[in-house]
């Protein structure tokens, strides 16, 4: 083996690519064929580290551009996975990086947990855990949207909140709240949804219910709130009482009024409740008492004496 030739072996074994190989040195078109090929390698790994991954260098033949097509269509692949995950997709997971491939599923595993709750406080109500108010619109106009027909909707309101506020402080106050929330989402399916829409104001949507469903889960209600203040008993304060209004929407273009109509009747029934404790709060008039009769006059103590018998009467 001559010099030259020696040198060039030296400079390919050292990782450089020598870009002037003689004619006349031994085995110079080897030489060059080896030379063209790390060259094109080497153009490869860099178009790959600057990220561009759209040439797959196709030309290039061997394990070391076997290895680099595999690594580009690895990262190709990856590309467009983050892109998925971007639009939301968040079920993307890896398995061909290895730790990376770890680190990336925790990574998309931590945004699917954040996006998560931020879609439930979004959705629901912060205190009671039911759905919000925003979320029962969209829900009844999905519903209106649909064909799950009849539908049946329910509006319930805690009485005497307010005078709760005021007596007792708002932290028992939204206990009361809670415990009506307990109530109303244990009485109904999960299918059924219950939210919260108001301060002390709550509402129902049925799908596929009518009078009969409706009927069921009021009487329910009333169960669930008798229960609940039994189990809590007289010493814990207050009571949890419900005013309900129910109605039931037959299609699309009822399903607005339905809401206004059970609204309406909960009103009605949140009067009919307060009338039934004043009456029982006030006792029942006492009825005359016969006239008690006069004594007899009481008779003398002393005896009569009889008349003398030349005395007139």
């Amino acid at each position: 083996m001559d010099e030259r030739t020696r040198l060039l072996l030296v400079a390919f074994a050292e990782g450089r690519i020598p870009t002037l190989i003689p004619d006349d040195c031994q085995y110079a078109a080897e030489l060059r064929a080896l030379s063209g090929h790390l060259t094109g390698c080497y153009q490869f790994a860099m178009d790959i580290a600057r990220g561009d991954f759209s040439n797959n260098h196709g030309q290039l033949k061997g394990m070391l551009a076997g290895s680099l097509k595999a690594l580009n269509a690895n990262l190709r692949h990856l590309t467009w996975q983050t892109k998925q995950i971007a639009q939301g997709d968040l079920s993307q997971r890896i398995d061909f990086f290895g730790e990376f491939s770890s680190s990336f599923n925790s990574m998309v595993e931590s945004l699917q947990e954040a996006c998560a709750a931020l879609v439930h406080l979004s959705t629901h109500d912060s205190l009671t855990g039911l759905y919000n108010r925003s979320y029962f619109d969209t829900e009844l106009a999905r519903v209106a949207a649909g064909r799950c027909f009849p539908a049946g909707i329910i509006v319930a309101d805690l009485n005497g909140l307010k005078e709760v506020n005021d007596r007792y402080g708002h932290p028992v106050g939204d206990r009361l709240i809670q415990r009506g929330a307990e109530v109303l989402k244990g009485a109904f399916r999960e299918a059924d949804v219950v939210a919260r829409i108001g301060g002390d104001e709550f509402a129902v949507i049925m799908p596929g219910a009518g009078e009969e469903a409706l009927a069921a889960s009021l009487e329910r209600i009333r169960d669930f709130i008798g229960r609940d203040n039994r189990r809590r008993g007289r010493k814990e304060a207050p009571v949890l009482s419900v005013a309900l209004g129910h109605a039931v929407a037959h299609n699309r273009h009822e399903l607005k009024g339905t809401l206004c109509l059970a609204d309406q009747r909960m009103y009605g029934d949140k009067r009919a409740q307060k009338q039934a404790l004043l009456s029982a709060a006030v006792p029942d008039p006492i009825p005359a008492a016969d006239p008690i009769p006069a004594p007899p006059p009481l008779a003398s103590s002393q005896p009569r004496r009889p008349r003398s018998p030349g005395k007139r009467a």
